[in-house]
């Protein structure tokens, strides 16, 4: 069954001129997909665009989230609009592993992992924070509030931790990719949905990426190490 039509991946990533050029026309060709779904009659299919987080100018503190000032008016004003009279989601990729292999003096593994103790509290709101993916989330929710839309749903096309990498590319493991999802799992399929602290109890549909490693992709090890199984069908499974 389909459920969702997605258009495009990270498209607001490049600001080449040719990558701007189809900035505006993603709201449009979503429109255009919307009404060829209820010409059909077709009802129960929700039409988004997955973005990623470098859509945002500032994630931190959360309630400083805002977009991009290059792309805040010009297209996600319409795209908010669209998802919001659509009763679509915004889906986000979010990876709690490239914020902390950035910085991981500053921020904790554990916190990185969903498996910690500490706390974090957000100066702006009160609201406190025990994982960065949270931290995440919730840096979309202010930067979707502060253009007018507090109420469009987050869904979460895209997050993972890779299960190897270079040498220099340090925390990329099968250990900690397998705690990632396991508690990745517990906090989002769990019977009652924690949400987010500025959505608590909100349902968030989640998605792991990716079910193989993509064995022949070029780039950092990492690129090629997100993988639930092996590309030969073999589990990745931790020691």
């Amino acid at each position: 069954m389909i459920r969702t039509i997605l258009v495009g991946n990270e498209v607001l990533s490049s600001s080449s001129d040719a990558a701007k050029q189809i900035w505006n026309h993603l709201v449009p060709a979503m429109r255009r997909i919307k009404i060829s779904l209820r010409a059909q009659d077709i009802r129960n299919i929700k039409v988004g665009t997955p973005l990623a987080m470098d859509a945002l100018q500032t994630t931190f503190p959360p309630s400083n989230g805002t977009f991009r000032p290059d792309i805040s008016t010009s297209v996600m004003v319409p795209l908010l609009n669209f998802l919001n009279s659509s009763k679509s989601y915004f889906f986000i990729d979010v990876y709690p592993y490239f914020p902390w292999s950035a910085d991981p003096i500053n921020i904790s593994l554990n916190f990185a992992l969903l498996q910690s103790n500490i706390k974090y509290t957000d100066p702006g709101t009160g609201l406190v924070y025990t994982n960065l993916l949270d931290q995440m989330l919730d840096s979309v929710v202010f930067a979707m509030t502060k253009l007018g839309y507090p109420n469009v749903r987050l869904s979460i096309a895209e997050t993972g931790w890779p299960n190897a990498g270079d040498f220099e590319e340090a925390g990329a493991n099968i250990k900690n990719a397998a705690t990632y999802n396991r508690n990745l799992v517990r906090k989002m399929a769990g019977s009652n949905p924690t949400g987010t602290p500025a959505r608590p109890g909100a349902l968030i549909p989640t998605f792991i990426f990716a079910l193989y490693d993509e064995n022949r992709k070029t780039g950092p090890g990492t690129e090629r190490h997100w993988g639930l199984l092996h590309p030969n069908g073999n589990v990745n499974v931790s020691d």
